[in-house]
């Protein structure tokens, strides 16, 4: 797939594109201004990003933030792999309606007005229509969208080779997908990451767990022979109050008391610990709950002690409170929803309590031994209290048995994270990547006259690194940090021509677009660059799309860019000088 127009129907500096090299050019006119921002040769990439469907962020997006964009149409044309001509149709005013137009012969000119094979199609469906007439060959577990970024590198994308300013998620948001372009199975890593994403979930779990019921696995076996110990002593007095001895004449109200009016405040009695027991465990969780930990504080602590708070941490530390405060929220209404059922449950058994209390007196007034009502009452409170703490042993055991499992589910994932870590290391020794690397060294060694390489390795966590480096850093970046992140982007470029040349057989993306890479290169090293990419277009068929200003072109060759090689030229001189026609 390569580029043949990016036009508008206004405000906008039609473009045609060059089968291989592409040079667009910001120069300086006007002697009020210093510098190249604002005039678009950045600016280009979010328009072909946005006609290559990218999802938008309208609060976010400088095509959206604008007036001068409302009732802006852009077009793309795209030539396909198969030969044939894609046209792509995309508006400020409606984003998620794409229209697309398929020809066998490219446009002549920047037609606007064109009878549409797909109209208005959602923003969704789009995306699986252009997947569709892309008709990559590799890569074929991912959107055509997934693989895009490399070859549309703004400024921003050169500080990683492999993990571009585009990916700010996990690690599977990325890391599959590059093992893939490396010519590896990029599912070993996509399920190992899967495993562990359980594994920190179960964790969640067995932790909120623990922190609810106090408890800890290790005491089973202790919490087993106190509920043994406890419900010895409880069929001991059971027993004794089965076998009490009261007196013939009184064994009819005695019957009616022990059958009926003492089981009905027994269980309740046993009802109403529980829920006590209850309500003390949900204060006590309320009461422990921290309503807010505040960073100022923490990093004032760290500023007493000379101590530096680096963003980073300060971030991930934010993060991390962010989730505990929105863990606590839950749970605080959770605990409250259940402490109100339980007051209202509590009352009403009280209630009752008291009620059956009043008629079991009444009832045993009429008995002779007073002391022997005394005592088997005594009996009947302990009696009470044990079968709570009974089934207080008992809530926790099967917290433990929950625990247990938990632990158990814990330990199976872990080991099948353990055998996804051995077969990438098993992966890793195939080298499959040896060719791209071979290629990569070869850009690299062209233009610097210094090897570099691609490096796979596992870390210390089982978690595959990828690596771009020079073999001999020490002799590049001796001079200053500026230098070091030229150098950085240097190896951006040539890992991504490294890939297109190595797929440059498959249908893929045939063309990369590179901002601002000269910048910063000493003449010698960026003519030899120019001259290194155009002859990789021309020998593999491939676009190449430069964006620099005039005063990055070497001085010592200055027709090394050759007229015919420039799309488009942009100057800050007036309003027609920029992409947008405009200012803003």
């Amino acid at each position: 797939m390569k580029i043949i127009k990016i036009y508008s129907n206004k405000n906008f500096k039609n473009i045609k594109f060059y089968d291989n090299f592409n040079a667009i050019i910001a120069s300086i006119q006007s002697k009020e201004k210093k510098d190249t921002h604002n005039l678009g040769k950045t600016s280009l990439i979010r328009v072909i990003d946005f006609l290559l469907l990218a999802s938008i962020d309208k609060n976010k997006h400088k095509l959206f933030r604008n007036d001068i964009f409302i009732g802006q149409n852009f077009y793309g044309e795209f030539k396909l792999n198969n030969g044939k001509f894609l046209i792509i149709k995309r508006s400020i005013d409606t984003p998620t309606k794409i229209s697309f137009k398929l020809n066998n012969l490219k446009l002549n000119d920047f037609l606007t007005n064109i009878t549409w094979d797909i109209e208005d199609s959602p923003l969704k469906k789009a995306k699986e229509q252009l997947n569709e007439y892309l008709s990559f060959d590799i890569l074929n577990n991912w959107s055509y969208r997934k693989s895009i970024t490399y070859y549309l590198r703004s400024q921003q994308d050169y500080l990683d080779v492999f993990k571009l300013n585009k990916f700010k998620g996990k690690d599977k948001d990325w890391k599959p997908f590059v093992f893939d372009l490396l010519g590896f199975n990029g599912e070993l890593i996509k399920e190992k990451l899967e495993f562990e994403e359980v594994i920190d979930e179960l964790r969640k779990k067995l932790n909120i767990l623990k922190i609810e019921a106090q408890v800890d696995t290790t005491e089973k076996d202790r919490l087993e022979g106190l509920l043994e110990i406890k419900v010895n002593e409880s069929d001991e007095i059971k027993k004794f109050i089965d076998e009490f001895n009261f007196y013939k004449t009184d064994l009819e109200i005695n019957k009616e008391i022990v059958e009926e009016v003492d089981f009905q405040i027994q269980t309740l009695n046993t009802d109403r610990y529980r829920i006590s027991f209850e309500i003390d465990k949900i204060d006590k969780s309320l009461s422990d709950i921290l309503d807010d930990i505040e960073v100022e504080k923490i990093e004032e602590l760290f500023n007493e002690v000379d101590l530096f708070f680096p963003e980073q941490l300060k971030r991930k530390y934010d993060d991390l409170i962010n989730f505990q405060k929105l863990l606590t929220i839950e749970r605080k209404s959770f605990l409250k929803e259940n402490l109100i059922g339980l007051n209202h449950e509590y009352t009403q058994i009280d209630d009752e309590i008291k009620e059956l209390e009043n008629k079991k007196s009444s009832l045993l007034s009429v008995l002779i031994q007073k002391d022997s009502y005394q005592k088997l009452k005594e009996y009947q409170k302990t009696l009470t209290k044990i079968e709570v703490k009974i089934e207080r042993v008992k809530d926790k055991l099967r917290t433990i048995d929950n625990s247990i499992i938990i632990e158990e589910k814990i330990e199976k994932n872990k080991e099948f994270v353990n055998k996804k870590i051995e077969n990438l290391k098993s992966a890793i020794k195939e080298r499959k990547h040896s060719l791209i690397s071979k290629i990569f060294n070869s850009i690299i060694k062209s233009i610097l006259d210094s090897n570099a390489l691609i490096s796979l390795n596992i870390n210390k966590r089982g978690n595959i690194e990828y690596n771009a480096d020079y073999h001999n850093k020490s002799d590049l970046l001796k001079t200053s940090e500026a230098q070091g992140t030229t150098y950085k982007k240097l190896l951006c470029v040539a890992f991504d021509l490294s890939t297109l040349i190595n797929y440059s057989q498959n249908s893929f993306y045939k063309f990369v677009y590179h901002d601002g890479v000269l910048e910063g290169l000493d003449d010698r090293i960026k003519g030899r660059y120019i001259k290194l990419i155009k002859s990789i277009c021309k020998k593999y068929d491939l676009q190449y799309i430069l964006t620099l200003i005039d005063s990055d072109i070497p001085k010592d060759n200055p027709e090394i860019i050759d007229e015919n090689e420039i799309c488009l030229k942009l100057n800050d001189k007036d309003n027609n000088g920029k992409l947008f026609l405009n200012s803003f």
